[in-house]
């Protein structure tokens, strides 16, 4: 995968959770995905992963990508997100790929209803969108 294939895989992503289409964004995951956050939960497996997508509460869902980072070589990336749905959340996120498709997840995020711009404050980087 290439940075460009990676950062078109994020905004198929944020397309496919906005549509609330779970299935078809559960397909970019491996099998046997692993999927967390360390501090407050982890699933293995896609099966687990739908399961956990599909409990949105029924609310509408947003993501919005800021700084992405992938190292070709690795095949290992890491973005900043803001995602909206049963709370607003902003995070970070470590990914690892294999043959195209997404074996870890490794998220870290937390509940703030300010603007990405107002909460990453002095530390955001002059291009973050």
């Amino acid at each position: 995968m290439t940075d460009a294939d990676f950062r078109a895989l994020l905004l198929q992503l944020a397309d496919g959770w906005r549509r609330r289409d779970y299935a078809a964004v559960a397909q970019h995951f491996s099998a046997d995905v692993r999927y967390g956050d360390p501090m407050r939960y982890a699933l293995h497996g896609r099966e687990q992963l739908l399961a956990f997508f599909n409990s949105d509460d029924g609310l509408a869902q947003h993501l919005s990508w800021h700084t992405i980072i992938f190292d070709e070589q690795r095949q290992q990336g890491a973005a900043e997100y803001t995602y909206r749905g049963t709370h607003q959340y902003h995070g970070s996120v470590l990914v690892r790929i294999d043959g195209g498709m997404i074996t870890h997840w490794r998220e870290y995020q937390h509940i703030d209803p300010r603007s990405w711009h107002d909460f990453a404050g002095a530390t955001r980087f002059p291009d973050d969108r």
